[in-house]
């Protein structure tokens, strides 16, 4: 009895597709004060007005802080992307690398010390300031698209951050992420798989 319950469990734990146990990507903000987490877990803001921690209004370039979003996962390239204001200057820059073994996304804001010379253009600021996504392909292959949203001259708050935003940077997809659930084609497959296992161990046990 004992080996045909062992066999039992053994059959349905094969049918169990590995991909429902896919461990998810994850992502921390280690940004300074300034930068806080809105709407979900993956979406952050850096509010326009910055008295609070002492730099006053937006346009403070060595006083505003760096976004820094730490992922678990090592990233496949790195790149410096820049948000250009109207006039063609960089507005805000977005740095990707890896670091300690993991991958960080930094945010520098209007524009921060320590600007990268360089990158390639993601968008150009208009009045309300643009909104752009991209994406970073991780060291397992997963895709992770990202949006930045930089602000322009008028009240700026795309994402949700009840605000005047300065900055704003959302994880659309492919992060923080539950483990893959199977398909219900899948999990119909996997009942009648269990019923007519448990049908065949009654049998047995009857006997």
């Amino acid at each position: 009895m004992n080996t045909l319950k062992l066999a039992a469990v053994l059959a349905v734990g094969s049918l169990i597709p590995a991909a429902a146990f896919a461990a998810p990507i994850l992502v921390t903000n280690n940004s300074s004060a300034g930068w806080v987490q809105i709407g979900s877990s993956t979406t952050f803001g850096l509010p326009a007005n910055l008295i609070g921690i002492g730099c006053g209004s937006e346009n403070e370039t060595s006083c505003e802080p760096v976004g820094v979003f730490d992922f678990n996962v090592l990233f496949n390239s790195t790149g410096v992307l820049n948000m250009l204001d109207a006039e063609g200057g960089i507005g805000d820059q977005i740095h990707f690398f890896n670091v300690g073994g993991h991958g960080e996304v930094t945010f520098s804001s209007d524009p921060n010390v320590g600007t990268l010379p360089g990158g390639t253009t993601l968008c150009t600021e208009g009045v309300n300031g643009c909104v752009q996504a991209f994406t970073i392909t991780a060291s397992d292959g997963t895709v992770i698209t990202l949006t930045a949203a930089s602000d322009g001259e008028n009240v700026f708050d795309p994402f949700g951050l009840n605000a005047d935003s300065s900055d704003e940077l959302q994880i659309t997809s492919g992060a923080v992420i539950t483990p893959t659930v199977p398909e219900p084609s899948s999990l119909i497959l996997l009942g009648t798989g269990v019923l007519g296992l448990a049908a065949s161990v009654r049998r047995r046990l009857v006997k």
